[in-house]
């Protein structure tokens, strides 16, 4: 097998034994960016054993959370039907390494996209737009440091999400504005265009990320533009995302 390959089968192992993977920068320096992606497309290969692809995820979207990995930009990573979960579901913190949640906007496509695509075509694709909380798992590591080629190696620590309805009215995705709670006390309050400073750039810059990895996105797949407000952990407690008009997105955490 070629190093890539090793190292996306150590990955699948920790991840079906429940024992903490090593981090791949940890012992190559030159573990890089396109060999982070290579080892994610092998590890997702291997978890599409007993699953299928239901989307993609934008990760560490705000430059603060680039700075924090190393990265120069934001992430992608591979979303999996057995991580949905319903809304005003029970989640259990024993399911999950190191749970952390958070509030975000998700968006299906009704048609298949394989090319690089522009913003008034991506529009045209968007079926429905609707709140989505993401179960992220950054556990696969354990305590060692990991930094972001790691993370993206490890799929970006995509795990769950949590999907609310499409509101009938349309509106200005940018203007959503939400709060998320946890037992009553506010967490955090959000605005949905300060991701990216454009919802549809971030889908936009998603998409065409994906499609350059040689994904095919599927009509029905949920996109995810990444985190509008801090990720949290998953503390026990019942939490409320609440985007207004737009929807509401309720679960406890236990």
């Amino acid at each position: 097998m070629s190093n890539i390959e090793e190292v996306a089968q150590s990955l699948y192992d920790a991840f079906e034994a429940g024992t903490n993977a090593t981090p791949p920068a940890s012992e190559d320096a030159d573990f890089d960016l396109g060999a982070a992606y290579a080892v994610q497309r092998a590890y997702v290969q291997s978890r599409l054993k007993s699953n299928t692809i239901a989307g993609f995820k934008g990760g560490a979207i705000a430059e603060a959370a680039q700075k924090m990995f190393g990265l120069s930009g934001p992430f992608t990573g591979v979303l999996l039907t057995s991580g949905a979960v319903e809304n005003d579901s029970t989640i259990e913190r024993a399911d999950f390494r190191t749970l952390l949640l958070e509030t975000e906007l998700g968006f299906r496509v009704g048609r298949t996209i394989d090319s690089q695509i522009d913003l008034a075509t991506l529009k045209s694709c968007v079926s429905e737009c609707l709140p989505v909380v993401e179960l992220p798992d950054a556990g696969l590591y354990g305590s060692a440091k990991a930094i972001g080629v790691d993370l993206i190696a490890a799929n970006g620590a995509s795990a769950g999400y949590l999907t609310g309805e499409t509101p009938e009215e349309v509106v200005d995705i940018n203007e959503i504005r939400l709060t998320f709670l946890r037992d009553g006390e506010p967490l955090h309050d959000g605005r949905a265009g300060d991701v990216f400073g454009d919802q549809w750039q971030a889908l936009l810059w998603l998409v065409n990320e994906v499609v350059s990895q040689g994904y095919e996105i599927e009509a029905g797949h949920l996109l995810m533009t990444g985190a509008i407000g801090a990720p949290h952990p998953g503390l026990p407690g019942r939490y409320v995302a609440d985007y207004g008009d737009f929807g509401r997105l309720t679960f406890t955490v236990v």
